[in-house]
């Protein structure tokens, strides 16, 4: 069987979200495909990678929000929860400063939003040159960490995460190498509530995807 193209399998990942009575879509939008001069306009900022070209020829920017039906709330103060708010690409590679960065030596200046899930954090793109640009973890005017991830990568760990809330700390954690000494509450609720929610959910599989680093 032919692998399923990105936007079949977000979109499978939200009629099995509907299909689970634990779990309540709350918002599930796909745009239509990015038009010839929309992709033209992008690759005037950078070379747009193959797999770029494929998500965005497929579908510009989705929006996916869930919540658990009864409470998404933890007593810890975590959520259970999912968002995933992936950008039209001319938005991605488009300028954003006063957004990201507000001076022309700042140190965010080189990131590019792509996933932008909560109002104050995002996945984004640093484009410092490379082909194949890493994924960042950036919270709003404090921090950026590396993930370790292509674009490409990200995705498959987006779709088998479900966009868990807050689910890129998970990743920012195993990349730090003994730099983030404190585990976070997000952290700990993916990994104890994932296996709750959804059977499919294997641990080893999301870690093997992370380290293997493929750059695609």
């Amino acid at each position: 069987m032919a692998e399923l193209r990105f936007l079949q399998r977000f979109q499978a990942m939200v009629a099995s979200l509907q299909d689970n009575h634990a779990l309540r879509v709350v918002t599930a939008e796909f745009n239509q495909p990015a038009t010839a001069a929309e992709l033209n306009e992008a690759r005037h900022r950078f070379n747009l990678t193959e797999v770029m070209e494929s998500f965005y020829s497929e579908v510009n920017g989705l929006t996916i929000q869930w919540e658990r039906s009864e409470g998404k709330a933890l007593p810890d103060g975590g959520l259970v929860a999912g968002s995933i708010d992936l950008l039209p690409v001319q938005e991605v590679f488009g300028d954003w400063e006063d957004v990201i960065y507000f001076e022309k030596n700042d140190q965010f200046q080189l990131l590019y939003p792509f996933d932008f899930f909560v109002p104050e954090a995002c996945a984004a793109l640093y484009l410092d040159g490379s082909e194949n640009p890493a994924v960042y973890y950036h919270y709003l005017g404090e921090e950026m960490i590396s993930l370790g991830l292509s674009f490409g990568t990200y995705l498959e760990l987006l779709l088998k995460s479900r966009g868990y809330w807050y689910w890129q700390m998970a990743v920012a954690t195993s990349q730090s190498q003994g730099a983030l000494t404190t585990i976070s509450v997000e952290e700990k609720n993916f990994w104890r509530m994932m296996p709750q929610l959804f059977s499919d959910f294997d641990e080893a599989d999301f870690k093997r995807l992370t380290r293997s680093n493929h750059r695609t």
